[in-house]
């Protein structure tokens, strides 16, 4: 089995047990995610949504 098809089997095995995931992280682009994605790792996915809209409000892109 090639890593291309190795891949694919995984991906249709995620795909069959989990259908239907959602991102628990409040974002609204790919700059948001990101920055949720990284505090996610030191706190609770709850606690990233209490603070987020506090610091985008801020910082809303990383030019700010």
């Amino acid at each position: 089995m090639t890593r291309t098809e190795k891949a694919a089997f995984v991906l249709d095995k995620l795909t069959a047990l989990y259908p239907r995931t959602t991102i628990p992280l409040d974002h609204e682009d790919p700059y948001t995610l990101l920055v949720a994605v990284v505090l996610s790792a030191q706190c609770t996915d709850r606690k990233v949504n209490e603070i987020t809209p506090v610091l985008f409000a801020k910082a809303r892109t990383p030019q700010q």
